[in-house]
């Protein structure tokens, strides 16, 4: 069922005007949905949509989700009733996008919705893996300590995906501004002085005639080089939203230096975070693996644990299981092999997840180091060719008019 978003204006029991919007079917399940609240319905307008392919700049963010989830668990250990108190962060909040997001869950749980019910109409933004542990967490009776922890995550999943963006930024505009430089040289500047030099009766060396051809191929077949370079990106962008394209392109990056390292680094602090929240909420260990292995976003880790799961519901033990685990780490390994019980394998979870968590900073903060020695080989051979491109043909044209 289709869903509208209506703006509407109420006055609550002490009398105070409140202007919101809630997302309904009509105007009636709106008021009904507001007369349930206790709320005097003044007015109510169906409000405008945006396009399909419009901009939306209030896009609710991973960050968004965790400081909601670490307000949702200050609301719990409060005592304060979540509806109201989900109604309230609403009311003041200034991403449209988010704001309706909690006030019709706010709406959902006032009327009677249980937690994970209400989150659920917002699967998509949430994830699978946040409902779920929400839903054993209210099974439990535990959700004022798993709420706690899914902020812990969120928000460090939040923090390392910026350290990695932050360390990845200088070298990308590194080699975009050297990049757009040599495409100058290439195309305009060497064919030039390769044209003068023949003029002059110079015969072109090979490194010029590489770097002329190399210009004239650009600017002739612009064209073709465009719809490649388009070809490539798109076909990138489609391989990695697609399961098995995805599976492939992680296959590869695993058995590339220094990335996998970081890759299972931040594999093994997720899968173990996730692993721990979910048996301590009170999940068995086959569903908790099998959550934790989603959490996780890499497909080839995902079917190692779908395996596990497997392996372990046709009984085999989790530490036969675990050991022969190809993505895991030596040291998360003998830690959750050791585990006896639900308690402490949730304690080793935390401890290996604070482990891996530190290692990814490490190796994180570490790329620089690693990626600026290879950009600076890479940009003198390249700036050397081009040198020797000009100035080989110069030396000899000088010779020559002696």
């Amino acid at each position: 069922m289709t869903l509208k978003r209506y703006n509407y204006k109420a006055l609550d029991s002490s009398g105070k005007s409140v202007r919101s919007t809630m997302n309904e079917k009509n105007e009636d399940a709106v008021f009904a949905r507001l007369s349930e609240q206790g709320l005097i319905v003044l007015e109510v307008q169906e409000g405008r949509t945006k396009g399909r392919f419009s901009f939306n700049r209030d896009r609710v963010s991973q960050l968004d989700i965790a400081l909601l989830t670490r307000e949702m668990n200050a609301l719990l250990e409060a005592n304060i009733p979540l509806a109201r108190g989900l109604l309230s962060i609403g009311e003041h909040e200034k991403n449209h996008a988010l704001r309706d997001m909690v006030i019709d869950i706010a709406s959902m749980i006032e009327a009677g919705e249980k937690i994970t019910a209400a989150f659920s109409k917002y699967e998509s933004v949430f994830g699978e893996v946040y409902i779920q542990t929400l839903r054993s967490a209210e099974k439990s009776g535990r959700m004022a300590a798993v709420t706690s922890h899914l902020a812990d995550m969120l928000e460090r999943n939040s923090e390392l995906r910026q350290m990695i963006r932050r360390a990845m930024s200088y070298p990308l505009i590194v080699i975009g501004f050297v990049g757009l430089a040599l495409g100058v040289i290439v195309i305009f500047v060497v064919p030039r002085f390769a044209t003068i030099f023949e003029s002059n009766g110079v015969e072109l060396p090979l490194s010029t005639l590489i770097v002329k051809t190399v210009g004239v191929s650009i600017t002739t077949y612009w064209w073709a080089y465009s719809g490649c370079a388009i070809a490539a990106v798109v076909g990138l962008y489609k391989g990695w939203q697609s399961t098995s394209g995805r599976y492939r392109m992680e296959v590869i990056l695993h058995k590339t230096p220094y990335i996998s390292k970081v890759l299972t680094a931040i594999t093994t602090a997720r899968f173990s975070s996730v692993l721990s929240i979910g048996l301590e909420s009170g999940i068995e260990v086959i569903e908790a693996i099998e959550i934790a292995g989603m959490s996780t976003g890499r497909p080839v880790f995902q079917r190692e644990c779908n395996t596990m799961c497997i392996e372990m519901r046709n009984g085999g033990s989790l530490e036969d299981v675990i050991n022969n685990s190809k993505s895991l780490p030596n040291f998360a390994r003998r830690l959750i092999g050791s585990g006896k019980d639900s308690q402490e394998l949730g304690k080793a979870g935390r401890i290996i997840a604070r482990h891996y968590n530190r290692t990814a900073d490490h190796l994180t903060k570490s790329i620089n180091t690693i990626i600026e020695p290879m950009i600076t080989i890479a940009m003198a051979g390249i700036v050397l060719l081009i040198a020797l491109s000009v100035f080989l043909p110069m030396w000899q044209m000088i010779s020559i008019n002696k």
